[in-house]
């Protein structure tokens, strides 16, 4: 009979170790990875040569960071690729996803549209261009 407590309280005592920090159920689990933060993430490319590119990374705070391949950001996120196209990050183990990829945004502001689409009304470069002929 003694046997069998023994064997009972043994087997009741092995799991409460294993079980770690008591989590609040109503409240989301710890993203020790971070990996929601990904997404507010964005590349602006990259400068230098393919041998050497520092690429420029705007974190979630909105801060840009100038990085290198193998450089470490954010808990252990660590850049694998790098070029002027994108970016790679590998996130850690037991994170997923493992591998997190940024492509360069591209923006285009109205400085960069061609001066005839610029103008006034469309065809007002047209226009302006037959005042200066002198109407012909």
């Amino acid at each position: 009979m003694r046997s069998k407590w023994w064997r009972l309280a043994l087997l009741l005592s092995v799991p409460l170790p294993l079980a770690g920090e008591a989590r609040d159920p109503f409240q989301p689990a710890e993203d020790r990875c971070q990996v929601a933060a990904l997404t507010q993430w964005r590349y602006g490319g990259a400068i230098g040569s393919p041998q050497l590119w520092i690429g420029i990374l705007q974190d979630s705070a909105g801060k840009w960071r100038r990085v290198r391949v193998n450089d470490t950001l954010v808990v252990g996120w660590k850049i694998s690729l790098l070029t002027a196209e994108k970016i790679e990050i590998t996130t850690g183990p037991g994170c997923d996803p493992l591998h997190w990829r940024w492509l360069r945004e591209e923006k285009k502001d109205a400085m960069d549209k061609p001066v005839i689409s610029a103008a006034a009304g469309g065809s007002g470069g047209q226009e302006r261009a037959a005042d200066l002929s002198g109407g012909r």
